[in-house]
């Protein structure tokens, strides 16, 4: 296995630490392996809560160390929402209740400069309306006790969800609360539509420069994204609230216009963690993603348009695949694999994200832990016809053939003579880090791949899927530094499937 360390300077979204990333545990991390729960009842803290109208229930894991856990407080002293989020709350079990939904479900997360417990969001379909309250809870993300992160200050954070949404449908809000009450400016978003032409945003490993990945939102805005997905690698060292607040920043307000937003908040986003996340709390804490009991929010899944998307954290498989963990990880996602194969009438098409290229060419393709997630992870992609593979952490563009795992699993893979017979592999991972070379192993079993950097036009790559009926469209684009849409970006890669 590898450990990368990095040294750089702490401007706009640049760091000055060092880090070890590749396949170590330290004290940033979320140990959910590691020692009792604080009430003995499988890594669950006593705290609960349910919000209204949904038919799930939040109880943060013990690992996380999340302190002041409180319901809203109507009469606290609150001061103003700062970088206001949209995700995605909601249980992990595929047709059980509560299970997450994006057409229907939103959840609201934002920081405040100040400790309060005021936690509140008003809503409604017209701006001079907002009628409706839902309200949710606050919490601290304490201090990682050594290692990054250590000398920067607590954060302040306060999270709603609401279900019961009406798809397809554009919702103006407000965050905020407490007596008297301090309001966020008003915002909106559309949740997801539940038929027609879905359009889905996909990038992954901004983490290097964050003048690129704010060019890449604005892309996602211009485009109209129905829901952005993210393959992790967010920022560069997960430990450091410093990097999330520049990089939320970044996505939260317009560049061009500060009384204007971007898309966090406007946009549903809904990312897995990646390698340096490290499994750092301060992940976690800083973005919605569906999951319950230990394990929370290291899995996820859901069904929009005619897809069931699937959302796999593989850091916890490439730190130790033997562990409890592990386990645990891989047996949820053949099970809901299996419950996603069985609704193909529904969801006609499957597919997975996950950080780590399953079958990649560029830098990592020959690590260990890559290796080992291959080896785990493919086998069930085949035995459950996943259709398609999003990747992140090797810097480039790249598509597979359609494939069948080889033998061994963590080998060579077996190249098959369609879409409807094999699974396709693709890395998207451009959205702000530093790029790597395209192709620097070579595979029989690479359809095409395409860098960004020096010597190309490309700042970076991104992609969209387009769910409609009974089709799927990938398309892969070139992040044009100088370009103002996506219309001015070079699209260098399509694939559609029909069934």
């Amino acid at each position: 296995m590898r450990i990368y360390f990095a040294l750089a300077a702490l401007t706009t979204g640049v760091m000055i630490a060092s880090a070890s990333l590749g396949a170590c545990n330290n004290t940033n991390n979320t140990k959910r392996d590691a020692g009792a729960a604080d009430n003995g009842e499988g890594g669950v803290l006593a705290f609960a809560f349910t919000p209204k109208g949904c038919a799930y229930t939040i109880s943060p894991p013990a690992a996380l160390a999340l302190v002041d856990l409180k319901e809203d407080d109507s009469a606290a002293t609150a001061d103003t929402p700062i970088r206001v989020r949209l995700g995605l709350g909601g249980a992990t079990t595929k047709g059980a209740a509560g299970y997450a939904d994006p057409s229907t479900t939103a959840a609201f997360t934002w920081e405040t400069a100040q400790k309060h417990a005021a936690a509140k969001v008003k809503f409604g379909t017209d701006p001079n309306a907002l009628t409706e309250v839902r309200t949710g809870y606050s919490w601290t993300t304490p201090l990682p006790e050594i290692g990054f992160g250590r000398n920067e200050p607590e954060n302040y954070m306060h999270e709603v969800h609401v279900c019961g949404l009406t798809a397809g449908t554009t919702y103006y809000y407000q965050v905020g609360g407490g007596s008297p009450e301090v309001w966020s400016a008003t915002q909106s978003f559309t949740t997801v539509p539940s038929t027609g032409k879905i359009l889905v945003g996909v990038s992954g490993d901004a983490r290097d420069k964050v003048e690129t990945w704010q060019l890449l939102q604005g892309r996602m805005r211009d485009a109209v994204v129905h829901m952005q997905l993210f393959t992790g690698d967010i920022v560069f060292v997960g430990a450091l609230q410093s990097l999330y607040s520049t990089w939320i920043d970044a996505a939260w307000k317009d560049p061009n216009d500060p009384a204007k937003f971007l898309t966090f908040g406007q946009q549903l986003f809904v990312t897995i963690a990646g390698n340096h996340e490290n499994e750092a709390a301060r992940f976690y804490a800083n973005f919605a993603i569906p999951g319950e009991g230990q394990y929370a929010e290291t899995f996820a899944s859901f069904d929009t348009g005619n897809t069931h998307f699937v959302l796999f954290d593989d850091q916890p498989l490439a730190l130790a695949l033997e562990s409890e963990q592990a386990k645990a990880s891989l047996r949820w996602l053949d099970e809901d694999l299996a419950k996603a194969n069985a609704d193909r009438a529904n969801h006609p098409y499957i597919v997975v994200l996950n950080h780590r290229g399953v079958y990649t060419t560029s830098l990592h393709a020959a690590d260990g832990d890559v290796l080992s997630i291959r080896s785990a992870l493919s086998p069930l992609f085949d035995k459950h016809h996943v259709d398609l593979v999003i990747n992140g952490h090797d810097h480039e563009y790249e598509r597979s053939k359609p494939l069948h795992a080889g033998n061994p699993s963590s080998g060579e893979p077996v190249i098959m003579s369609s879409t409807s017979e094999g699974t396709v592999y693709v890395v998207c991972a451009g959205a702000g880090a530093d790029p790597y070379d395209v192709g620097e192993f070579d595979s029989a079993y690479r359809e095409i791949a395409k860098g960004f950097g020096e010597g190309t036009p490309y700042s970076g790559v991104y992609c969209t899927l387009e769910l409609d009926a009974k089709t799927l469209g990938l398309k892969a684009y070139g992040l044009k530094p100088a370009g103002g849409s996506i219309a001015g970006d070079d699209l260098i890669d399509s694939l559609d499937w029909s069934k």
